[in-house]
């Protein structure tokens, strides 16, 4: 059996969206990959983030030049295998 949940990270832990129907203690495999989210996402939890900087109209356009940006460029590998 294959199931895609979302859920968020608490440290070790991850609280998934949703129980799996799966008996506690299962042994499971899991690939973790960050949710993109989408520009309205980002400009939310800007706002929750940044205090002073929540009723602030030009972090609006400069989050525009940023995806602008971004989408000219490709992201940049990590290498998680390499030393910290």
């Amino acid at each position: 059996m294959v199931l895609q949940l979302h859920g968020i990270i608490k440290g070790k832990q991850i609280e998934l969206e949703r129980e799996t129907g799966l008996p506690s203690g299962s042994v499971v495999v899991v690939r973790v990959e960050p949710k993109r989210l989408q520009l309205e996402e980002k400009r939310r939890l800007v706002d929750v983030l940044s205090g002073i900087w929540a009723d602030d109209s030009s972090l609006k356009a400069l989050f525009v030049e940023i995806e602008k940006l971004r989408a000219m460029t490709p992201p940049r590998e990590i290498n998680f295998d390499a030393a910290s």
